[in-house]
């Protein structure tokens, strides 16, 4: 079991920002992106990702929706299911630490390229429609379940058996969901804490935080840290700050 694994998160998106309105958050009206800049900020305290909130202070004048990364999400996925996961990871990335503005067809596709995605298949699965469709569909199942918020994670067993967590998460808890929906089936996958496994881990994903260290090798953030300085020192790796925090790459 991989703890970058097993779940599958949907959320209540955002479809004009000109008439949204978050009360819990009191994200809303005119001044929407200063809001918001503080919601990631504060979020970021909590969930320990990096994070640039200034992304929303050089898009509030053009940007309106997160559906069209949503959509350009489904295109990539008609043409390949793990390709569309480093997609995803890769918006997120130049959303959150690279202040680019991924509700754009140009941005999008040319993250798209980057994973190795066809430029031109997003382009047309985009324009036609047929990704639109899909997305639509997926937030219709997540209205018949009756899900609002984000973020929410609907954990499936293979015989089918579900459970659905509200908010945000330590992996403790969906540890726990894992057992209860396997029981003696579950296996958790031994992983030794060293520089190598650290340096393959690296590799696998390309660009990773500390947070993910920590959580992935069940490290304190200290230790974590001192993994990666030290193959840091070693010039194995290379951190990169980027936000409030770092990314560590090959």
């Amino acid at each position: 079991m991989n703890r970058r694994q097993a779940v599958k998160k949907v959320a209540f998106l955002v479809a004009d920002m000109k008439t949204f309105y978050d009360a819990s958050n009191n994200i809303g009206g005119p001044e929407w992106y200063k809001q918001v800049a503080l919601h990631w900020l504060e979020a970021s305290e909590r969930h320990g990702m990096p994070v640039d909130e200034k992304v929303f202070y050089d898009v509030k004048d053009e940007f309106r929706s997160t559906y069209p990364a949503s959509i350009a999400f489904k295109a990539a996925e008609f043409q390949d299911k793990e390709l569309a996961k480093k997609f995803l990871r890769r918006m997120r990335e130049s959303a959150s630490v690279e202040r680019k503005a991924i509700h754009r067809l140009d941005v999008q596709t040319n993250l798209a390229e980057e994973v190795g995605l066809d430029r031109e298949q997003i382009i047309g699965d985009i324009e036609s429609g047929r990704a639109e469709k899909e997305f639509f569909e997926d937030l219709k199942e997540c209205r018949s379940r009756g899900i609002t918020g984000f973020p929410t994670f609907l954990i499936r067993s293979p015989d089918g058996r579900e459970i659905i967590l509200h908010g945000y998460q330590g992996f403790k808890r969906f540890e726990q969901v894992f057992y209860t929906l396997l029981g003696d089936d579950l296996k958790p996958l031994q992983v030794v804490a060293d520089e190598n496994t650290i340096l393959k881990f690296i590799e696998k994903y390309g660009r990773v935080a500390p947070k993910e260290v920590s959580e992935v090798f069940d490290l304190t953030m200290e230790s974590a840290m001192e993994l990666l300085g030290s193959l840091v020192e070693k010039g194995s790796i290379k951190g990169e700050r980027v936000g409030n925090g770092f990314f560590y790459s090959v």
